[in-house]
């Protein structure tokens, strides 16, 4: 019986999104590959993998045992690459990243070109998820180094530093009563219309969990995927919205819009560097870790000047 890396990572793809299309879209294949893939390996273990759903699938019992010993592999393998790396100094080699919108939006890319500059070499792959989702990546084996929302609860097998500080702001036109403002409270929000990203986004699911703190409900008029639509949006006059300061001035449309921070003391969002503390790293992953460390230590962690300033 033979097994390809390829189809073991669509299984754990499938198994954690619990969808082929998505599965799909993650591995950047067709979906009728990855049925095709999942059906081969079902025929040549004899066994039912995944119950098929109108909008899913979920494990079988049998599916359940072959991603508890798929992990495994995955784990055996990333150890066989940190052992062969000692042979190594870490100038070449692969650093995978996967990162919350507002790391790869703000602080990232500086500190990914000043690491190339170093170690031109070093190949860094990196991609954006939600805190929840870079946390499996890391579980999974998936990525090396994983960048979250520090409010985020971590599993026993991962360790975190602060990374940086992360103000939050509400983008509201100009003639809007809160824009004169230097800052306001989240609660005076509460009869906005808002913008917000997907499920599943920390962002979203922090203002949520505030506003029902104070007793109120988001009025979320459009639900968008990224700061940027949420931004065009916003500017378009169709509502507001909240964002790290730094991803709105990176925005032009932004500029049309005033950004006046909030107050409450969770708007400032505290952001963390990750990774497995039981897993043998490679000299690539630990000089990335140091470099990451280095610039977090030399971030002046004050209040970033809001878009209107």
């Amino acid at each position: 019986m033979r097994f390809d890396l390829t189809t073991l990572r669509i299984l754990i793809a499938v198994y954690n999104l619990e969808s082929l299309t998505k599965a799909a879209d993650q591995e950047h294949i067709a979906p009728s590959a990855v049925s095709k893939r999942i059906n081969d390996l079902e025929a040549e273990l004899g066994v039912q993998l995944f119950y098929r759903h109108p909008r899913g699938v979920s494990a079988t019992p049998a599916g359940e045992v072959m991603v508890v010993h798929t992990r495994r592999i995955f784990d055996i393998l990333n150890d066989m690459t940190a052992d062969l790396s000692l042979y190594k100094e870490g100038q070449s080699g692969q650093v995978r990243i996967s990162a919350h919108s507002s790391a790869v939006h703000q602080y990232l890319p500086a500190d990914i070109v000043s690491f190339n500059r170093a170690y031109p070499d070093v190949r860094v792959v990196l991609s954006e998820e939600t805190s929840v989702e870079v946390l499996q990546s890391l579980l999974d084996g998936v990525s090396d180094i994983g960048v979250i929302a520090a409010h985020v609860a971590l599993p026993d097998c991962v360790s975190a530093f602060r990374y940086r500080v992360d103000q939050l702001v509400a983008l509201l036109p100009p003639e809007d009563p809160l824009a004169a403002r230097d800052s306001i409270d989240f609660f005076e929000l509460r009869d906005h219309s808002m913008i917000g990203l997907e499920f599943g986004s920390s962002l979203q699911a922090l203002l949520m969990e505030a506003a029902q703190s104070l007793g109120f409900q988001l009025k979320n008029s459009i639900k968008v995927v990224t700061f940027g639509s949420a931004v065009s949006m916003a500017a378009a006059g169709l509502g507001v919205t909240i964002v790290p300061v730094n991803v709105a001035r990176s925005f032009k449309s932004a500029e049309r819009l005033v950004g006046v921070p909030l107050r409450d003391a969770w708007a400032r969002r505290e952001l963390a560097v990750c990774a497995r503390t039981a897993q043998k790293t490679t000299a690539c992953v630990r000089l990335m870790l140091e470099h990451l460390s280095r610039s977090a230590e030399a971030y002046p962690n004050a209040n970033p000047a809001v878009p209107n300033e």
